[in-house]
């Protein structure tokens, strides 16, 4: 899948993954020595020439980690597929865009890390978590683009019988820690009027999963009585399972769960022209969505990996709301002022240091931000 890459740039081991990972399958401080030398090597080596930008020529390629997930229907649409279709609307900007699926969201930051893929899809809560990771192990990545915001499109389902988070103390919840199934359900007790201990039960007794997929298999294999989870995976378990529903999601928790690209320094600084490029064709293709919705249906539904068929993407779009340029710059907003990502991302930061996930100092949310790409995106 993708395009032909050269060894260097092979998708990350297994052993890589396990050392990148810490306990839990967070990204923790286990990362091997060697791998991390590299890394360092690879900083010191460009850092004097990316910052010029002038030791070598721009690329025309970008490598972006995507998970199975319908709002990255712009980027995919303005491709063509996983890969540039000569006629489509990256084709015609000149750029070789490869998307690869990568579900695991611990998986998809050591791709990103170790310079497997240049580009990331992720969501600001998750970046909160990963931005204090990678600069407490050196490595620089910012974020620079709002994809969309889920609207519906991730809940918490539960039995019948439960009719809200006030009922879920006692009962065996699952998600994915770490995801933004974790930040969903984290932000949706502490605005239930549950007590503290009753939140810290209902995580303590909690089913952890690897993946966001697994809770709402689970849920439909009636193993649990309730799970964190998003389209298509939880409708669909909500349709396996007589009596179930919604409970929570993000129609509710409005502005809570946004989906964005992240880009690694050094990417950012040798190709600052395809970078931006890139972002405004993916504009591009959602307005191309917007004109055209048929056309962008049986786009993705046309697109093997994804296994997301025309009509589904039909419902599962409208779970979401695609950015346009106005949403994406209103979503960063200007240098010091009151902007969604920095509400988002503190919020995030609170709960990962709740969990003992992050230590130390706070990360400012305005250095997580290329705001050089974000002012130059139209």
């Amino acid at each position: 899948m993708g395009l032909r890459l050269p060894a260097a740039r092979k998708t990350p081991s297994q052993s890589d993954i396990d050392n990148w990972n810490g306990p839990e399958g967070n990204m923790g401080s286990r990362m091997v020595v060697r791998v991390w030398s590299l890394i360092y090597a690879l900083v010191l080596c460009l850092g004097s020439g990316a910052a010029s930008g002038a030791w070598a020529a721009e690329t025309n390629s970008v490598r972006v980690r995507v998970n199975i997930w319908v709002g990255c229907v712009g980027g995919l649409v303005a491709n063509g597929g996983l890969d540039t279709a000569p006629d489509s609307i990256y084709g015609k900007k000149g750029l070789a865009v490869s998307f690869k699926i990568i579900d695991d969201w611990t998986e998809g930051a050591a791709a990103l890390a170790t310079n497997n893929v240049d580009v990331m899809l992720t969501t600001a809560d998750v970046w909160a978590k990963d931005y204090a990771q990678f600069k407490a192990k050196g490595f620089g990545a910012r974020a620079f683009f709002l994809v969309d915001w889920s609207h519906g499109a991730d809940g918490v389902i539960a039995a019948q019988g439960i009719n809200g988070l006030k009922d879920l103390p006692g009962r065996k919840v699952a998600f994915a820690p770490y995801t933004p199934s974790h930040f969903l359900l984290w932000t949706g007790l502490k605005e239930s009027g549950l007590g503290a201990d009753q939140r810290n039960d209902i995580f303590s007794n909690a089913i952890h999963t690897k993946d966001g997929i697994e809770p709402a298999t689970l849920f439909a294999q009636q193993k649990v009585d309730a799970a964190v989870a998003w389209d298509p995976d939880m409708s669909d378990a909500v349709a396996k399972r007589p009596g179930s529903r919604k409970v929570y999601d993000t129609r509710q928790a409005s502005r809570l769960i946004a989906d964005i690209l992240v880009v690694s320094d050094r990417y950012a600084a040798q190709n600052p022209q395809t970078l931006i490029k890139f972002a405004e064709g993916w504009l591009e293709g959602v307005e191309f969505i917007k004109a055209q919705p048929s056309r962008a249906y049986a786009l993705i539904g046309d697109i093997k990996d994804f296994n997301i068929p025309a009509d589904l993407a039909k419902t599962m779009l409208g779970g979401v709301v695609l950015a346009d340029a106005a949403a994406h710059k209103a979503f960063f907003a200007t240098t010091g002022a009151p902007s969604d990502y920095a509400r988002i991302f503190k919020s995030a930061q609170e709960m990962y240091r709740e969990a003992g996930v992050l230590k130390g100092a706070a990360s400012d949310p305005e250095a997580s931000v290329d705001r050089k790409t974000v002012v130059a995106i139209r």
